[in-house]
């Protein structure tokens, strides 16, 4: 991994998770992670969609509503470019 060392993901990106998630607690949860400082640093053109009442298994428990916010995503980036 060393030729990765300090190299950003700098494609359009869009994570998705549950609100209900597992490790979602305390100071050092997924929720204070991804929308903290580090995580935008390595991944600067992200976008984060939490789901209400989803848990780990998001794209089964909210099938409809995380294809939604795909496609919603992926139209953005379409007409971006245009």
């Amino acid at each position: 991994m060393a030729p990765w060392q300090d190299s950003k993901i700098v494609v359009p990106t869009m994570f998705i998770f549950g609100d209900k998630d597992n490790g979602d607690e305390g100071e050092y949860g997924k929720m204070q992670y991804v929308k903290g400082e580090m995580f935008k640093s390595l991944v600067p053109n992200l976008e984060i969609t939490v789901i209400e009442d989803g848990h780990h298994f998001i794209q089964q428990e909210k099938s409809k509503q995380v294809s939604e916010e795909m496609l919603s995503f992926f139209n953005k980036l379409g007409n971006a470019t245009e």
